[in-house]
């Protein structure tokens, strides 16, 4: 197990910048333990995992880290019903199809989108608002 760290740590810093993303150690905690993650957690299971590897890790960080790696296909959740909506990694895609400067375009957009109170949803390798 100790040779899969630095191979786990190469690809998030691979997939961290190839996407236009900063690759701070909460960040990293996070990719880890849903590159890990034998199940689906959700963000508070998220949290508390991270916080043993970075103990800086805060739930709004989480939840900022997750919805952008949602709208760059990194990432899906899935709503179940009652509960909070449970996370993983995006399996056999490249991290994300777009160019980092177009992957740093629509991050940009979502967050002034969020600033109005919208959220884009990808769909079907395009952004809309919801």
């Amino acid at each position: 197990m100790p040779e899969r760290m630095p191979a786990v740590r190469s690809d998030a810093h691979a997939a961290l910048a190839q996407a236009g993303l900063r690759a701070t150690p909460p960040r990293l905690a996070i990719w880890r333990v849903l590159h890990d993650a034998n199940d689906e957690p959700d963000a508070v299971d998220l949290l508390r995992r991270a916080q043993s590897l970075e103990p800086r890790t805060s739930l709004g960080t989480v939840y900022r880290f997750l919805r952008e790696m949602e709208l760059l296909g990194m990432a899906t959740s899935r709503p179940v019903s009652r509960e909070r909506s449970r996370w993983r990694l995006t399996v056999g895609r490249a991290a994300s199809s777009r160019p980092p400067r177009q992957a740093a375009a629509v991050a940009a957009i979502a967050q002034l989108a969020a600033a109005f109170g919208y959220t884009l949803m990808p769909s079907m390798g395009r952004t809309q608002a919801r």
